[in-house]
C-alpha cells in the first residue's frame, strides 16, 4: 500500500516538473523613469516603475510591474509585437518588441515618465552636432586664477581663437563690432560646472548646454545618433535619449570607475571599459540598455575596441604597455601583444586589418597587426599622447598630446607623421566629423574646443573658454 502511494506521488511529481520545465520565459523587461517625481528635474535621479499594466496587443498577454519595474511574458511565441504600457498618472506607452527565443528569453526596456516631469534638456539636437563633456575645473592650491588674462576674448585669443570675425574688415571703416557682444558668430558660455555643451560646428552661436550633477568624463552614441551614453565620475553609465531632449532613460551601475566608452561597428553594443576589483569590457545591448556580457582583462582596461570578431583593449602602466584580444562571443582570450609603456587609448581602421594605440609613457602610437596579433611598428608623436581618432575614410590619424599642447597628424599611408599641430593646453579628447573632413579636440587647460581641418590639420576655429569648467571627451552625433 505504501509503496503504491510513494509511486503514486512521484507520478504526480514527474508530471508537475514536465509541466513546470515546459513554461520558459520568452520575454522580460523593464520600466524605468528618467525622472524622479520626487526630487524633480534632476538628472541621475530615475528610479524602476511598479504597478505598470503590460498589454501584448491584439493578444491575451498581459504582465503588470514589480516594485523594481520587472516584468515578463511565459510561452509568447516568436514575432514581432507592439507592448502597450499604462499606469494613472502617466501617459499610455507604446513599444515594439521582438521575440526570438533560443534558449533565452529576449529582453527589452520601457520608458515611462510622469506628464509632469518634463525633460533635461531643452534643445532640438541635430546630426552631426558635437556633444562635450564639460567637468568642474579643479580650484588652484593658492585659490589665484592661473590665467593672466582676465577678459573672455583675451582668454579666447591666448587660446588660439581668430576674433578677426567679430569686426568690420573693411580698412576704411572703423574697427568696431558688428554683433551684440564678444560672442558673436561665436559660442556662448556658461557658468555651470558640470554640464554637456551640445555644438553645432556650423553655427557655433547656436550651442546650448545640460547640466549634470556629476563631473562626466567619456561621451558615446548609438549607431543611429538616438541614444547618448554618458561616463562620469560615479561607477554608472547613464543613458540619455538624444532624440527627446535628452531626457535621462536610465542609470546603470557598474563594478567600477568607466575610462572608455565606445561603440561597436555594427551598433549592437557598447563597449564600457571598468576599472576596479573585477576589471574587463562591459557589453551593453544598445536595443534593452542592459548589459549583454562581460569580459574580464588581466588588469585594468584603459580603451578598448571591436574590430570583426575580436574586441581589443588596451592595458599597462608606466613600466608596460600590452594589447589583449579577446573572443567578442565567449571573452575568450585569444592573445595579447606588447606595445608602448602606459597605453591610453585604441582605434580600429576602418577595413579591421590594424588596431592603433596611443602610448603615453612612449611618446608613440602602436600599430598592431589584427590577425597574427603582433606589433607593425611604432609611431612617434609628442609628449604624452592621450586620445587617438581615425578618419572615417582611414586615412589619417589624429593624436592629442596632453604635455606638448599638439595634435600629431599621422599618414596612415605611409606611417609617418605629417605635422604636429599647435592646439590649446592640455588635449585631451578627440573626435571626427561623420564625413573627416573636420576633427574636434578637447583642449582641457584652455577650457575650449578647436575644430581643425580634417585633411591638413589646419585650424578652422576656437570656441570662447568656459569659466568654471574644463572640456574631457566629446562624440559627434550621427
Amino acid at each position: 500500500m505504501k509503496k503504491a502511494v510513494l509511486c503514486a506521488l512521484l507520478v504526480a511529481l514527474c508530471s508537475w516538473l514536465t509541466l513546470a520545465a515546459g513554461k520558459v520565459i520568452t520575454l522580460s523587461g523593464m520600466v524605468v523613469t528618467g525622472i524622479n517625481p520626487k526630487t524633480g528635474n534632476v538628472v541621475g535621479q530615475g528610479e524602476p516603475l511598479g504597478g505598470v499594466e503590460i498589454e501584448v496587443e491584439g493578444t491575451e498577454f498581459k504582465a503588470v510591474s514589480s516594485a523594481n519595474g520587472y516584468f515578463s511574458f511565459e510561452e509568447l511565441p516568436d514575432g514581432e509585437y507592439r507592448l502597450i504600457c499604462r499606469k494613472a498618472g502617466f501617459p499610455t506607452v507604446q513599444q515594439r518588441v521582438k521575440v526570438a527565443y533560443a534558449g533565452m528569453s529576449s529582453r527589452c526596456q520601457v520608458l515611462m515618465n510622469a506628464e509632469s516631469a518634463g525633460f533635461v534638456g531643452d534643445m532640438a539636437v541635430k546630426s552631426g552636432d558635437l556633444y562635450v563633456a564639460f567637468s568642474e575645473k579643479l580650484a588652484n592650491v593658492t585659490g589665484v586664477e592661473s590665467s593672466p588674462y582676465k577678459m573672455v576674448h583675451q582668454q579666447a585669443m591666448a587660446a588660439g581663437a581668430d576674433l578677426s570675425q567679430l569686426w568690420n574688415r573693411d580698412e576704411n571703416l572703423p574697427k568696431t563690432p558688428r554683433g551684440p557682444g564678444e560672442a558673436y558668430l561665436m559660442n556662448q558660455i556658461t557658468g555651470m560646472t558640470n554640464c554637456l555643451m551640445v555644438y553645432p560646428p556650423n553655427n557655433p552661436s547656436k550651442n546650448s548646454f545640460v547640466q549634470m550633477p556629476i563631473r562626466p568624463y567619456w561621451l558615446c552614441f548609438n549607431r543611429t545618433g538616438s541614444l547618448l551614453y554618458v561616463a562620469s565620475s560615479a561607477p554608472m553609465v547613464q543613458i540619455f535619449d538624444a532624440q527627446r531632449d535628452n531626457a535621462l532613460l536610465r542609470n546603470l551601475p557598474v563594478d567600477g570607475m568607466v575610462t572608455d566608452l565606445k561603440c561597436s561597428p555594427d551598433g549592437r553594443y557598447v563597449l564600457a571599459c571598468i576599472m576596479g576589483a573585477k576589471p574587463g569590457v562591459m557589453l551593453i545591448d544598445t536595443t534593452t540598455n542592459v548589459p549583454a556580457g562581460f569580459l574580464p582583462t588581466p588588469s585594468s582596461p584603459w580603451s578598448a575596441t571591436i574590430a570583426g570578431p575580436r574586441i581589443f583593449a588596451c592595458i599597462g602602466d608606466a613600466r608596460s604597455g600590452e594589447v589583449v584580444a579577446l573572443d567578442a562571443a565567449t571573452g575568450t582570450l585569444v592573445g595579447r601583444c606588447k606595445v608602448g609603456n602606459r597605453p591610453t587609448s585604441v582605434a580600429a581602421t576602418p577595413d579591421f586589418t590594424q588596431v592603433l594605440v596611443a602610448c603615453s609613457g612612449h611618446a608613440c602610437v602602436s600599430v598592431v597587426d589584427t590577425v597574427s596579433l603582433t606589433e607593425i611598428t611604432r609611431v612617434p608623436v609628442q609628449v604624452e599622447p592621450q586620445k587617438l581618432a581615425i578618419s572615417p575614410d582611414g586615412t589619417r590619424c589624429m593624436v592629442t598630446n596632453k604635455v606638448s599642447n599638439s595634435v600629431s597628424l599621422i599618414d596612415m599611408k605611409t606611417g609617418a607623421v605629417m605635422e604636429n599641430i599647435a592646439v590649446g593646453k592640455s588635449p585631451i579628447g578627440i573626435a571626427y566629423g561623420r564625413d573627416g573632413r573636420k576633427a574636434y579636440v578637447a583642449c582641457k587647460d584652455s577650457r575650449c574646443i578647436m575644430t581643425l581641418d580634417g585633411k591638413s590639420g589646419m585650424l578652422l576655429h576656437t570656441t570662447l573658454p568656459m569659466p568654471n569648467a574644463v572640456p574631457i571627451g566629446l562624440a559627434v552625433r550621427p
